[in-house]
C-alpha cells in the first residue's frame, strides 16, 4: 500500500476546526471554519504554497499534505506534478491541481491506488471547473474507494463537508473527472 494512502487512513474521522486551537485532536474544537493542521503545517512548517491556505476549502490540501508526509516536500510537488517556481501559481485548489497533472501528461482515466482523485461540480460535467479531490485507496470491477478531507460522510460529492472520510463511487459515475 501506498505510503500517502496509509497516512491518509490514518486520518480518517477528523474534523475541521472552529478556531486554530486543537488543531492536532481529531475531534476537539469541530467547526466549520476549514482550520485545520494541514494547511497549518503546509503554510507555516513548509511553505508548500506561493499563499497561505488556512481557513480556505481543504480537500486539496489534505491530498498534499499526504503525499508530504509520505515522501517530503520536493517528491510530493514532484508526485502532483506542481510547479517549482514560485513566481507560478502554486497548488491548494482542485482546478489547479488537476491542470498540474494535465499539463505534466498525468491525467488519466483508470483509477491505481494512491492516485489522486478529481470530481466535476454537478452543473459543469466536463468543464472548466473541478469541485473535489481525495485519494484512491481501493478499486474493484464497481467502485473506486476513497479518503477525502473536507467533505461528510454522504456517499455523494460533497466539497466543503468539514471532515477526512472514506467514500466510494461507481467507477463510471460521471462527475470523475480523472485520476
Amino acid at each position: 500500500m501506498h505510503k500517502s494512502v496509509i497516512i491518509a487512513l490514518a486520518e480518517v474521522g477528523y474534523l475541521e476546526k472552529e478556531t486554530r486551537d486543537s488543531l492536532d485532536d481529531k475531534l476537539q474544537n469541530a467547526g466549520d471554519e476549514n482550520f485545520t493542521k494541514y494547511a497549518r503545517d503546509l503554510d507555516s512548517r513548509l511553505g508548500f504554497y506561493r499563499g497561505l491556505k488556512q481557513g480556505m476549502p481543504w480537500c486539496d490540501v489534505f491530498v498534499d499534505w499526504c503525499f508530504v508526509q509520505a515522501y517530503g516536500k520536493e517528491a510530493a510537488l514532484a508526485l502532483t506534478c506542481q510547479p517549482t517556481d514560485r513566481t507560478i501559481h502554486y497548488g491548494a485548489g482542485c482546478k489547479w491541481s488537476r491542470k498540474y497533472y494535465d499539463y505534466k501528461g498525468q491525467l488519466h482515466d483508470t483509477p491505481q491506488p494512491g492516485d489522486q482523485i478529481f470530481f466535476w461540480p454537478e452543473d459543469q460535467i466536463g468543464g472548466p471547473a473541478v469541485a473535489h479531490t481525495g485519494l484512491v485507496y481501493a478499486m474493484d470491477d464497481e467502485y473506486v474507494y476513497t479518503i477525502e478531507g473536507n467533505t461528510s460522510g454522504a456517499n455523494v460529492v460533497v466539497s466543503n463537508g468539514g471532515g477526512v472520510r472514506k467514500k466510494k463511487y461507481r467507477l463510471n459515475y460521471n462527475r470523475i473527472a480523472g485520476y
